[in-house]
């Protein structure tokens, strides 16, 4: 009766008057200076003097990629950002996190079935078997065949897919008040809408042509960014007991814009942390 009672309330509402805020909504001058203070990052990053765009996002990911020149990709005579493998690797979980997005999949609180999960597991050691054969490589110790960066692409865009899809439920059930029962790919039939956008991800970045330099840079470098923020949310998160508050995506955009601004930190700390170790060593 109470449930009826408010539905005729609300259905008797003048539309004009709108909707009342939700409660826990941030305020919109706050939402609005964000997305102002994500432009003026984005402008900063691309234009102010002193470095190209292109070795900005290579600090940027510096830290935590090797970025060996034969290893990487070279559209237009450039090296990326990201080593063949950490490419295919954040550009796969950038890919997947749209996908998700589009089907509607970003509140799923359930894991993959079985199947799903052994398909990713495979795609899981099948990155981690060509890794340690790599490895083996620089080495000079035996390894199983000769390693190269279409290789490194292909195990590491199948990586990408896993964690999206294992990340995504984690993150969701931590998040959101009301419950999602599906999985971020109920079945091997899902899952397998990856492969056209995964596939021409691979010949797109494996073709090294000129005009995909900057795509590939800033998709893979945002994945990789993306990917650390919603890691440091989960901790978040749990040091502030926030856990299953949120019912919009308005909510969590603050708390999200520091965790993104907080991965960056962590980054750039790697990253001079990294440039300090290795100048220390060439002493």
């Amino acid at each position: 009766m109470t449930i009826q009672i408010e539905r005729e309330r609300r259905s008797a509402t003048p539309s004009h008057i709108g909707r009342a805020p939700r409660r826990g909504d941030p305020p919109s001058w706050l939402i609005a200076g964000l997305l102002a203070g994500y432009v003026i990052a984005l402008a900063v990053l691309a234009f102010w003097p002193g470095a190209t765009l292109l070795e900005r996002l290579r600090a940027l990911d510096g830290g935590i990629c090797a970025q060996l020149p034969s290893h990487s990709f070279f559209p237009g005579g450039e090296r990326l950002p990201l080593c063949s493998r950490n490419t295919g690797i954040y550009t796969g979980f950038a890919l997947t996190m749209a996908l998700l997005f589009a089907t509607g999949r970003t509140r799923v609180m359930r894991l993959p079935g079985l199947g799903v999960l052994i398909a990713l597991g495979a795609a899981v050691g099948a990155m981690g078997i060509d890794g340690f054969n790599s490895l083996f490589l620089d080495l000079h110790l035996p390894h199983l065949y000769q390693p190269n960066n279409l290789l490194r692409l292909a195990t590491g865009l199948g990586m990408g897919t896993a964690m999206a899809a294992i990340v995504v439920p984690v993150v969701s059930g931590l998040l959101w008040r009301d419950e999602d029962p599906r999985s971020s790919f109920d079945s091997l039939g899902q899952l397998a809408l990856m492969l056209p956008t995964l596939s021409v991800a691979f010949v797109a970045i494996g073709t090294q042509a000129g005009f995909l330099l900057y795509p590939v840079a800033l998709l893979s470098s945002a994945g990789l960014v993306v990917a650390l923020a919603l890691v440091n949310l989960v901790f978040v998160l749990g040091l502030t007991n926030r856990i299953g508050r949120y019912t919009a995506w308005r909510q969590i955009f603050p708390i999200f814009s520091v965790t993104f601004a907080l991965a960056i930190v962590e980054l750039m700390a790697l990253f001079m942390l990294k440039s300090f170790a290795l100048q220390a060593l060439a002493m």
